[in-house]
């Protein structure tokens, strides 16, 4: 059994996580991945299911219901127990569910019109690791076809704590090697992509924030929703500041196979 079999084990793997936490992380990511994601994309990959399976942060059905074009998604985790209970929790009988590690992939060289991989990079130990998966991603991927992805922020000074509590027993679930913008720009190119945006995702601080929603939650329950909405509203006026390089909780990027005359979104 995986450790990620084992999470999946547990009663609760996102306890964690506010709803209103995830609701504006769904949101945040959903505008990220529908600016970037090709209106002609039609084979499309999800790396990563553990939102479908546990959380109230889930992607996908919002994503296949936004997505007006022909196309047929496959989604994928390294965990089976994860796979599955995503594939009943998301009850999408058009999409594809299955269990891999992302360092080799069962699938052909060049098959799929684009990926989106949401902070599954950042769950390897080692950088060499985290280099090989992106060189697999981008072996998928068809001349033009487009790798739009997020990872935790390492320029961030409290990615460094959190890492280190998140392999503690009690965590949900461990980090592993991450990177900056640059440093996620560089691995991109490396694996022969062409990088035609970066970004940064959240700014919420996640040590800190997650305990004082819990905090809040516990002593008002219904009552917290306002000052919880208004913290994650000021967190969210950090990307005005010019610290917003720090204060990330995630980098993207979104970048193209070779360089076949693609077309830029925002």
């Amino acid at each position: 059994m995986t450790r990620w079999d084992q999470v999946a084990g547990r009663a609760r793997p996102s306890w964690y996580l506010d709803p209103l936490v995830a609701e504006q992380k769904k949101r945040v990511h959903l505008e990220f991945f529908r600016a970037w994601l090709p209106d002609d994309a039609r084979r499309i990959l999800k790396t990563d299911v553990f939102e479908e399976a546990f959380g109230d942060d889930a992607l996908l059905p919002e994503l296949c219901a936004a997505f007006t074009g022909p196309s047929h998604w496959i989604a994928m985790d390294f965990s089976s127990e994860i796979a599955a209970r995503a594939r009943t929790r998301t009850q999408l009988p058009s999409m594809s569910f299955f269990a891999a590690d992302l360092r080799s992939l069962p699938l052909r060289s060049h098959c799929l019109d684009a990926i989106l991989s949401n902070s599954t990079l950042d769950h390897f130990d080692t950088r060499q690791e985290f280099e090989t998966a992106v060189e697999e991603l981008a072996r998928a991927l068809r001349p033009g076809g487009r790798l739009i992805v997020t990872v935790d922020n390492s320029a961030n000074p409290l990615y460094w704590p959190l890492r280190w509590i998140s392999r503690l027993r009690w965590a949900p679930f461990a980090l592993g090697y991450s990177t900056s913008r640059t440093g996620l720009r560089r691995a991109l190119e490396h694996a022969g992509l062409q990088v035609i945006h970066t970004g940064r995702l959240l700014h919420n601080p996640r040590l800190f924030s997650t305990a004082l929603i819990l905090m809040l939650r516990r002593l008002l329950g219904a009552r917290a929703d306002r000052p919880i909405q208004w913290l994650l509203d000021l967190f969210a006026a950090l990307e005005r500041c010019p610290t917003r390089e720090f204060t990330a909780c995630f980098v993207t990027a979104s970048a193209v196979q070779g360089w076949k005359n693609p077309v830029l979104s925002p």
